[in-house]
């Protein structure tokens, strides 16, 4: 399994990605009593997801990587360390579920740790980047190859969530503020939105052309997506994002109830949503409706299983 056609790597102490206790407690208020309940359950009827391997020849000796139960909505999800093709220890523990929305991405950039246990992804998607803890990497580090695109299904656990408020808006009144923003309209509106190679260019030597054009600028921010990955290294997973409800469902785990929404988490110009199915337990986010803008701190995940194919 030697790959000389790897992404590039960064590898980080251990410790440097954050502890899952915060993430098992999104599924339970008492995680310490909950959670070796949970995983042992996973062990009365487990799966070993293959990923990207074709046989099990590919897969890393060294690790054995476990989800269960069979057939629940949420899996448990077990790294255990292995030795002479015995389990000595498990290595990590997170929760994981399935999403419906598949995109295409290249891996650019890995960062991992010591372990080689666990790993946030840097994802390209067109003229986004896209930053997700790797559900599959234990199985999967070893057959990632740069500048080769895969088919990535992202899916979130939710920290806060809230409504965006209609019409909210800011007033721009600084005047290079209002100098950029209608410099930039009025540019992109004459290249049919295209940005041109010499936009910033055009924008410094734009000048107002009325008294108009240097009054204060209202922005609205009610019906913007946005999406802003966290900034420590190894914990980029963690984000913030503001978007579009287009998809709500619900499922059960452990006999809790599961809100499942499907949100725009980027939306770029002539360019199909990217979505991201987000879930939470928390009753106080469960009331949200379809064609609402909601925003928050979410955990964000990938799970890949396969190339892109090729057209």
């Amino acid at each position: 399994m030697n790959n000389q056609n790897r992404p590039e790597i960064i590898t980080i102490d251990d410790h440097n990605f954050g502890s899952h206790v915060e993430h098992w407690s999104l599924l339970t208020d008492n995680p310490t009593a909950e959670v070796p309940k949970w995983l042992g359950l996973a062990l009365d009827t487990p799966v070993m997801p293959m990923g990207l391997c074709q046989k099990e020849t590919d897969m890393d000796e060294s690790a054995w990587l476990i989800q269960g139960p069979n057939g629940a909505k949420v899996q448990i999800v077990q790294v255990i360390a292995v030795e002479n093709n015995k389990p000595k220890a498990m290595k990590t523990a997170f929760p994981s579920f399935e999403s419906p929305y598949s995109i295409q991405a290249e891996i650019d950039r890995i960062i991992t740790c010591k372990t080689n246990t666990q790993a946030v992804l840097r994802l390209q998607l067109g003229q986004s980047t896209v930053y997700a803890f790797d559900s599959l990497y234990s199985v999967n580090h070893a057959h990632y190859k740069k500048d080769q695109s895969y088919q990535v299904q992202l899916n979130a656990w939710a920290y806060e969530l809230e409504k965006v408020s209609d019409h909210e808006q800011i007033v721009v009144d600084d005047p290079a503020s209002i100098k950029h923003h209608r410099a930039l309209n009025e540019i992109l509106s004459k290249n049919n939105g295209i940005a041109p190679d010499n936009l910033q260019a055009l924008i410094d030597a734009w000048e107002p052309k009325s008294e108009a054009d240097k009054e204060p600028v209202t922005v609205d921010f009610s019906k913007m997506v946005a999406y802003l990955y966290g900034e420590t290294l190894g914990q980029e997973d963690e984000a913030w994002f503001q978007g579009k409800i287009v998809g709500k469902t619900q499922m059960q785990f452990m006999q809790e109830d599961y809100t499942l929404y499907d949100v725009t988490l980027i939306l770029e110009e002539n360019q199909p949503a990217i979505l991201v199915r987000i879930a939470t337990k928390n009753p106080d986010f469960k009331n949200f409706e379809i064609g609402q803008y909601i925003r928050g701190n979410i955990w964000i995940q990938a799970n890949i299983y396969s190339e892109a194919k090729t057209k």
